[in-house]
């Protein structure tokens, strides 16, 4: 057998085993140790039979439905920022490349593209896209320059990017305080570095480094072209810099820069696999929506102020048990291999090779992304995670725990559960190989 074969027997496997005898939904609630149970019921996690739903109420009461105000695919032809200077200038999407030594950079649009700073200069564009912000990056040799390298891509550089407030009469883009918001949540498909784009005079201070993230979609073409959800808090945004003399670089502290930010950059990194992009929907992530009522602290001395984070309850998903359990069948398949090596007879090169493309298929299997992270995904109708306290501490809110509780009893451990007793039969069959 090949390593294709081997890699889909073990995904097939454990994918079988995962997705076969689809859980009903769980009822009742797992008591937290001296709370008392005076606590409103908690609502069934949602599972993979909600995912098809779409804006049914099912689906509304469920916790699955966001609907992004700032963009979205009937927004228009502008990103309603909130933040306008009465210039009706605010929101409007321009597209930059940044050509280097080993080639040129260019965009591909699905329709026409004007460089000019217009609201329409991407409607032919949006409307081909159905409404979002799409297209494919696209690099080229510099056929002109003898020792240009095609895979040196990282020397130039395509990106999108609008203004909260837009420009002045006199054409000047100007800054907006975003201190009050907490963060950005946005819908898109591939590989993108989102970052803020401060005012000039932060800008000089910081010099060439910036504050942003990355949304890690490195898994493979159909990853990179599967939207995804995720919400980043302002303190999720890192310091980076292309600068290697650090004595050259400035750092301005974050809620400095919040308060003079003139808007977002989206840049398209370079993907062997895959350059095509979509930004489907964008909105603020403001903590100040989330209601505190129904929910408590679970340090009981806590008097909660505000909400810190906050957990929607669609995330509490089949796909998401999927993705826990696959860890831990991971980590029970590793430990196996590693006894198994570390036994006087040597494995055969079947064996190494079964065994190395089960690991692969399980890493497959989980992908790892900061979005799956409880707390990271968008919806309409958010639950408090965590509060903060008037003593300056933070507590964890009862309902989330034993929401998660319940969860990891009645859905993840069971898949996991199964997911070992596969890894058990796969790894018989892998030590039964010889060369």
């Amino acid at each position: 057998m090949n390593k294709r074969i081997y890699s889909l027997i073990a995904l097939g496997a454990l994918l079988f085993v995962a997705c076969s005898d689809n859980s009903s939904p769980v009822s009742g609630s797992t008591s937290v140790p001296n709370m008392g149970n005076n606590l409103n019921n908690l609502r069934s996690p949602v599972l993979c039979s909600v995912a098809g739903v779409k804006d049914s109420l099912e689906a509304v009461e469920k916790g699955c439905i966001w609907s992004p105000e700032m963009w979205n695919r009937t927004s228009g032809y502008r990103v309603h920022t909130g933040f306008d200077n009465g210039t009706n200038t605010s929101g409007i999407w321009t597209w930059h490349v940044e050509q280097g030594d080993g080639g040129d950079v260019r965009f591909e649009w699905p329709g026409v593209a004007t460089a000019e700073y217009d609201s329409m200069a991407l409607a032919d564009v949006i409307d081909k896209c159905g409404g979002s912000l799409c297209g494919k990056v696209v690099y080229e040799l510099n056929e002109n320059k003898a020792d240009s390298d095609a895979e040196n891509v990282f020397d130039r550089r395509a990106s999108v990017e609008f203004y909260f407030a837009g420009k002045d009469s006199l054409g000047n883009i100007k800054e907006v305080d975003a201190s009050a918001l907490q963060g950005i949540c946005m819908e898109y498909s591939g590989d993108i570095t989102v970052e803020f784009i401060p005012s000039d005079s932060i800008a000089s201070l910081n010099k060439i480094s910036t504050y942003g993230f990355r949304t890690y979609s490195w898994d493979s073409e159909n990853s990179l072209s599967k939207s995804k959800k995720l919400c980043n808090m302002w303190g999720g945004f890192g310091f980076y810099t292309d600068n290697q003399n650090w004595s050259e670089i400035g750092l301005v502290p974050m809620e400095d820069v919040l308060a003079h930010l003139k808007g977002v950059r989206f840049i398209f990194n370079y993907n062997a696999e895959n350059t095509d992009f979509n930004i489907i929907s964008i909105d603020w992530y403001n903590l100040a929506n989330v209601p505190m009522t129904d929910s408590h602290p679970y340090d009981g001395t806590c008097e909660p102020i505000y909400v810190e984070a906050s957990y929607c309850e669609c995330e509490f998903s089949e796909e998401s048990a999927i993705d826990m359990a696959s860890v831990d069948a991971r980590l029970y398949l590793d430990r196996k291999k590693n006894k198994a090596e570390n036994d006087t007879v040597p494995l055969s090169d079947l064996t190494k090779v079964c065994l190395k493309n089960a690991l692969d298929s399980l890493d497959n299997l989980h992908e790892i992304r900061r979005s799956k992270a409880f707390g990271s995904a968008p919806c309409d109708n958010p639950r408090p995670l965590q509060f903060a306290c008037a003593d300056g501490s933070h507590s964890t809110t009862i309902e989330f725990y034993e929401k998660y509780g319940e969860y990891k009893d009645k859905i993840v451990k069971p898949l996991a559960e199964k997911m070992e007793v596969a890894v058990d039969s796969l790894f018989d069959h892998c030590m039964s190989l010889s060369d």
